[in-house]
């Protein structure tokens, strides 16, 4: 697995920060807020998953296996606590692995997050053909209409057309295979149930990927959880708003 830790490296952080990108994305969606938490002496992991970015290996087609590989990951760095923050796929991911090993997560951020995590049959059918309308149909959802061009906070940036690129660069079956995996989550629920980590859901006001009325039910079986909603925002938080969601994520990292 391809990580980006830095060019300090991991120095033994008691707490490193786990990273997790989205559907059809890698470690780049990342770099501002990594690069913020390295500069505070934090060791920051941000992945690559399997078949994706600089990662080698074939693709996995489950939430539980990409979760299982990336704790595989940590066992093999004997990293033995940590904190995770995923978005939209990665956010699957991080509760998978908060579930499955709640004594090793400090923290756990979910971004852009609803479960069930369904994806439409219309969509999943462009993917699969590796049609390049499914990168447009993601491109265009994941994005508020604040974000438009001419109509972001962000100067010098397209945000629309920086994903969009990014996803094209992905390989064959890529995003078909992450979407499948989101669709097939259907134990996120109960999961939830088994996590002990301090929580913190991140969700968008006009996020059209993932609802937040969507994540009513996850929100209502973790233990203990809080919740920041960002008005005006999209499913791609992160780029959209970064200066509000790396606020968030200091409070509880």
């Amino acid at each position: 697995m391809h990580i980006f830790s830095g060019t300090r490296g991991l120095q033994g952080d008691t707490n490193p920060i786990v990273f997790i990108h989205g559907t059809g994305m890698d470690h780049t969606v990342w770099t501002l807020f990594a690069r913020y938490f390295l500069r505070h002496g934090r060791d920051v992991i941000s992945v690559d998953l399997p078949g994706h970015g600089k990662s080698k290996g074939p693709l996995l087609d489950s939430i539980e296996s990409l979760s299982s590989n990336l704790l595989n990951y940590l066992d093999s760095r004997n990293i033995n606590k940590f904190s995770v923050v995923g978005h939209s796929m990665g956010s699957l991911i991080a509760l998978e692995a908060a579930s499955i090993q709640p004594e090793r997560v400090n923290s756990l951020v979910m971004i852009g997050t609803a479960l069930p995590m369904a994806v439409s049959e219309a969509l999943l059918d462009l993917a699969k053909r590796n049609d390049p309308g499914a990168i447009d149909i993601l491109t265009f959802m994941g994005y508020s209409n604040n974000a438009r061009i001419g109509n972001n906070k962000n100067p010098g940036m397209w945000m629309t057309e920086g994903t969009r690129r990014l996803m094209q660069r992905s390989s064959k079956d890529v995003i078909f295979k992450d979407l499948m995996a989101c669709s097939n989550y259907v134990d996120g629920l109960e999961k939830a149930k088994n996590v002990s980590a301090n929580t913190l859901l991140i969700l968008g006001e006009n996020d059209y990927l993932t609802p937040r009325h969507r994540a009513k039910d996850l929100i209502h079986n973790f233990k203990s959880v809080r919740v920041k909603e960002i008005k005006n925002s999209g499913h791609t938080m992160m780029v959209e708003n970064p200066n509000l969601v790396l606020d968030y994520l200091s409070e509880i990292l």
